[in-house]
């Protein structure tokens, strides 16, 4: 195989795929990526939404709260009620059918069974809009911190 050029199919840049990338796709058996490398990069990185925050309503007390899931599919639980005896984990078990594509069945979990509406964990003070944090004191739109205070627009700050 030689080098091609491609043109990726979302952001319309042109990639590079080596012959070296042509005889690893050839042996787990799939087709030539269609997106340039970046583009493969976010489409992989859109489960972990960090920087995205909305205002949501909790599911079981109905307390306002600030989530990273905007979508109104699924219902969001604050801590209180994520932690309580209040719902029940199970409720939406469903048997795996081996009829259907598994991506497919999965997507139908994911839009009725409730999710932690943030990843904070610990006690806050004044920092209702982080995610990805435990224990801070006057945080701003800060991700990934941890034991932080007086932190605003910052990412990946840890005590």
């Amino acid at each position: 195989m030689k080098q091609e050029i491609k043109n990726c199919q979302n952001c319309k840049n042109d990639f590079q795929i080596d012959p070296e990338d042509f005889s690893f796709y050839e042996k787990i058996k799939v087709p030539p990526p269609t997106f340039c490398p970046e583009c493969r990069m976010i489409r992989r990185l859109m489960w972990r939404n960090e920087r995205s925050l909305t205002k949501r309503e909790c599911g079981l007390c109905k307390n306002n709260l600030i989530s990273m899931y905007s979508d109104e599919v699924a219902p969001v639980y604050c801590t209180g009620c994520w932690n309580s005896g209040k719902w029940d984990q199970f409720k939406n078990a469903k048997d795996y059918d081996f009829s259907l594509s598994f991506f497919e069945q999965l997507k139908e979990l994911f839009k009725i069974n409730p999710r932690f509406y943030a990843y904070k964990f610990g006690n806050f003070i004044n920092s209702e809009f982080v995610n990805y944090a435990k224990d801070n004191k006057n945080c701003y739109l800060a991700y990934s911190v941890i034991e932080c205070e007086d932190i605003l627009y910052s990412t990946s700050i840890d005590k």
